[in-house]
């Protein structure tokens, strides 16, 4: 158990992927940092982990309060950055196709998926302990098409080469990407139901034909996390999506 009494940071760790991998975490024998924007959130989910958990609340959208969160936390040893790429179903009903998605929401894409990782990224380092990592969500878009999935697609592209810079930049620190495919996370069980069978007609052809769970990807950050000898990897763990 390589995390038990580490100190790991969550960067949008009240809900879902991030939730799911801050439980797991505790149950491994390590101490967690979460931080989000909603403060019920943070204050369910840290009841939901247990005494390992240490809640902030945090808009990782403005720079000045990421690099303040992270001088306040102060040393610790990963970072992994869950921010969701819209912040609410009505910002996801305004996600269209490239031509027809207003150009408020595409700079709302591009903040939560590219600049908050960036944010982060920044101000952890000079905190992390020697031996740690960074860990940034991607996705498939960029690989295969997904329809109204254009800003999302350049932003996970984006992410994914700056992870390839920062793991030489920063080494000794390690960093690494998980790219999860289609994951059944509460954004998306509240998508109207047009769109959720869009998606799911998408899942049904994989070799692995649902949607992934957030604790498949839990796992996934963690492993990856844990292994001192993975740095500029992108952990792909899609269900065999962009094999269809």
């Amino acid at each position: 158990m390589p995390l038990s009494g580490q100190r790991i940071v969550l960067i949008g760790g009240s809900s879902g992927i991030g939730l799911a991998t801050a439980k797991e975490a505790a149950a491994r024998g390590a101490s967690v940092v979460i931080a989000g924007r909603s403060v019920e959130r943070l204050e369910s989910a840290s009841r939901e982990i247990g005494v390992r958990a240490e809640t902030h609340s945090l808009d990782a959208t403005q720079e000045t309060a990421v690099e303040a969160f992270f001088a306040s936390v102060g040393p610790h040893d990963h970072m992994a950055v869950l921010v969701p790429t819209v912040p609410d179903a009505e910002v996801r009903k305004s996600v269209r196709g490239f031509a027809d998605t207003p150009q408020a929401t595409m700079e709302i894409v591009m903040r939560h998926k590219f600049w908050c990782q960036v944010y982060c990224a920044r101000h952890a380092r000079r905190h992390l302990r020697d031996g740690g990592s960074i860990v940034f969500i991607t996705g498939q878009a960029h690989r295969k098409s997904l329809p109204n999935y254009p800003l999302v697609a350049a932003a996970d592209a984006a992410v994914e080469a700056l992870a390839r810079e920062l793991a030489r930049e920063y080494a000794p620190l390690r960093v690494n990407v998980v790219a999860p495919g289609l994951i059944e996370t509460p954004l998306i069980r509240d998508l109207p139901r047009g769109h959720r069978e869009a998606l799911e007609a998408l899942v049904g052809p994989q070799p692995v034909p649902r949607m992934g769970t957030v604790q498949e990807i839990a796992e996934a950050i963690l492993w990856i996390m844990g292994n001192g000898f993975a740095t500029g990897t992108v952990l792909e763990v899609d269900g065999g999506y962009k094999l269809t």
